[in-house]
């Protein structure tokens, strides 16, 4: 089916769509400059209508130059969630306009970046901006003069000009920290008019040509039948143009992130300022309307990155590093009578408050933790306050502190664990309020009462305060502004609900018409060792891996004796699993993926490769992102080009293949 005008909705004459995930970064191709560009989805969309699929999910591609080195990989930390990457411009018609001896020297370096198998990310992003340069310098006049300049600067201003401003301040002061800007530290329009013209123009330059770029991948790939789905990270960088442009829409005190799950055993710290909501909601949430306005330009889906932040966010102190010390906001705290009299807590009675809410550190519980440091930290970093109690010494008293000053990382994590040592926080927004820690049952504190029933009453207050108590103020919380951000365009709006999920958020999902995301190896509950694919409702996403995850090849190596459970339970396939994964395997989990009633099956690209002969040798080079590492180098290149992909009708026809034999056909 070929058609210009690509629409994807539930439930219409071609009910059920296969796709492929990659993010535009990995793609290769014989015009790529050592990473993918917009331009590189056209050659991908070939591949991908060739193949029978119709839809190509990438990662977010908003810009995010905070630290101007490879830790701006992170495509989830955007400096403006309006702004494309400058990564991703293609340079081929910047080229053009080259001397013959520019041109040498660019294709030189073309060929040398082009041939690496990771992405450099600060090579390639200095080279392109080289070139950027030049052709701001040759062609800047004219586009300037162009009505599609001119109406693009005019629709989206707004956001435009704030951004603009940024970049050339955090370029000027080279940093990205706005309170280092002396009197732009503070934001306002009449300010910008102080700025040069010339150092605004470039910028204007360059997302006026990446979104021309972008749009006509866009329009590509929709003349194939080939759809776009986007990625809107849950959160902005600290240090963004939209955060020093609007600081009301954001708790700057506070950070995002998760509390524990199967990514990490201490959480995530994402480190972005945390929503304003209640300001937001003052202008019917027009930041999140228009950030979705824009993105319909290129895109026909996209994937609401960790929806369950839209019923309560994971807030960390920004005094620290890890996330067992946050706490979910907004949340009903607890009041010190509602702990003593409905749980009976001896909250105040059992030496006062700090019992619970002061890390709990004693001699036995620095041996047990510290083992071979024990002497270095009661002579360094502890001092008494009575009663055989401890604290950490004012210079050591926060994580950030702790990080900051100790470079020998088990000490390090040491020191994090035992001020993590606490039962009870004070909630962030309501003094005289509380809220248990999470995961407090494993807690040294936990273990020393030695009175069971009160160890009951904690674990019976911990699962009513996680699972219960919020049920109905958190669905709440989610109608007011789900709603809105929905229908702000025709999209098809998919969430991804994994980790802590309570248990509304499915029924909230299915009334919005928002699609769930299930991967089989992460159950949705403890009672079951996977998901039952027979299991997937019709407004679900399938897919077998995520950016965050292990792609398939290296999950089936992770844990052999699960390998093998699955292999015979799940699989039903006897007797002994290989220990690696075959072609065969690969593509049984895939058909039976694709044999789901779910209206999207997609899959990672180096899970429909684990297909063929044409997979890397390698598995272990195969993963995109390790979520327990904040400052993970997002550098992961696909190691065929989109020529390779297009040509080999091994991997074509595999896939074409699959999806006729399977529900994915229905419609076609």
């Amino acid at each position: 089916m070929v058609t210009t005008d690509y629409k994807l909705e539930p439930h219409t004459s071609i009910p059920y769509h296969t796709g492929v995930a990659i993010p535009v970064f990995s793609l290769r191709s014989a015009q790529s400059f050592g990473v993918g560009d917009f331009s590189d989805l056209k050659s991908f969309a070939d591949f991908v209508a060739k193949s029978g699929m119709d839809l190509i999910q990438i990662l977010p591609i908003n810009d995010t130059t905070t630290f101007m080195d490879w830790r701006d990989s992170y495509p989830y930390r955007a400096i403006s969630v309006f702004a494309l990457h400058p990564i991703y411009f293609d340079l081929a018609d910047i080229r053009m306009v080259l001397t013959e001896t520019e041109k040498a020297a660019f294709d030189a370096q073309q060929k040398t970046l082009n041939a690496l198998e990771a992405i450099d990310y600060e090579a390639v992003l200095a080279a392109k901006w080289h070139y950027i340069k030049i052709g701001y310098e040759k062609l800047s006049k004219n586009i300037f003069a162009s009505m599609a300049f001119l109406d693009f600067f005019a629709q989206n201003r707004n956001w435009l000009e704030p951004y603009a401003a940024f970049c050339h301040l955090r370029d000027l002061h080279q940093t990205a920290d706005f309170s280092q800007w002396g009197e732009f530290a503070q934001f306002s329009k009449d300010k910008l008019k102080k700025l040069s013209a010339s150092g605004l123009n470039l910028h204007y330059f360059v997302q006026f040509l990446l979104h021309e770029q972008l749009k006509s991948a866009s329009d590509y790939a929709h003349s194939l039948g080939v759809g776009l789905k986007g990625d809107i990270a849950i959160g902005i960088a600290h240090d963004s143009a939209d955060a020093w442009s609007d600081e009301s829409l954001y708790h700057m005190d506070q950070q995002t992130g998760a509390p524990p799950d199967a990514f990490s055993a201490t959480g995530q710290n994402w480190g972005f300022p945390t929503y304003n909501w209640e300001n937001m909601a003052e202008t019917n949430f027009a930041w999140w309307q228009q950030r979705l306005t824009v993105m319909r330009e290129y895109f026909d889906a996209y994937r609401l990155d960790h929806i369950l932040g839209f019923f309560r966010i994971w807030e960390i102190p920004n005094h620290s590093v890890r996330a067992l010390l946050g706490q979910f906001s907004p949340a009903l705290g607890l009041t010190i009578d509602d702990i003593e009299n409905s749980y009976h807590i001896p909250f105040r009675s059992w030496g006062g408050e700090d019992r619970f809410t002061q890390p709990f550190i004693k001699d036995w519980v620095v041996r047990e933790l510290a083992g071979a440091y024990n002497d270095r930290l009661f002579a360094e970093f502890l001092e008494s306050r009575g009663n055989g109690n401890y604290r950490f010494k004012e210079q050591y008293n926060t994580q950030k502190k702790i990080a900051a000053q100790v470079s020998d990382e088990r000490l390090r994590d040491i020191c994090f664990a035992l001020q993590e040592n606490v039962l009870f926080l004070a909630d962030h927004r309501t003094p005289g309020l509380y809220q248990p820690r999470i995961k407090l049952m494993e807690t040294l504190s936990f273990r020393e009462f030695g009175d069971e029933q009160v160890k009951q009453n904690l674990t019976r207050l911990y699962n009513d305060y996680f699972y219960t108590r919020h049920n109905d103020f958190w669905k709440e919380k989610a109608y007011q502004k789900l709603p809105v951000i929905k229908n702000a365009t025709d999209m098809l709006a998919c969430g991804e609900d994994l980790g802590m999920v309570p248990e509304n958020v499915p029924d909230v999902m299915w009334h919005l018409q928002i699609l769930r995301l299930m991967i089989e190896r992460m159950p949705s509950d403890s009672a079951h060792a996977v998901n039952n694919l027979d299991w997937a409702p019709y407004l679900s996403v399938v897919s077998t891996s995520s950016h965050d995850t292990s792609t398939l090849r290296q999950w089936w190596k992770e844990d052999p004796a699960f390998t093998q459970k699955y292999y015979n339970d799940v699989m039903h396939w006897w007797g002994t699993a290989p220990g690696f994964m075959t072609q065969e395997i690969a593509t049984e989990i895939i058909q039976r993926h694709m044999n789901s009633d779910a209206m999207l099956a997609i899959f990672p690209l180096q899970d429909l490769l684990a297909m063929t002969s044409h997979c890397l040798a390698d598995e272990s080079l195969e993963r995109i992102n390790q979520p327990e590492n904040p400052f993970h180098y997002w550098r992961f290149r696909n190691h065929l080009s989109n020529e390779d992909l297009l040509a080999s009708d091994e991997i074509t026809s595999k896939i074409r293949g699959l999806i006729k034999t399977t529900r994915r056909h229905i419609g076609r």
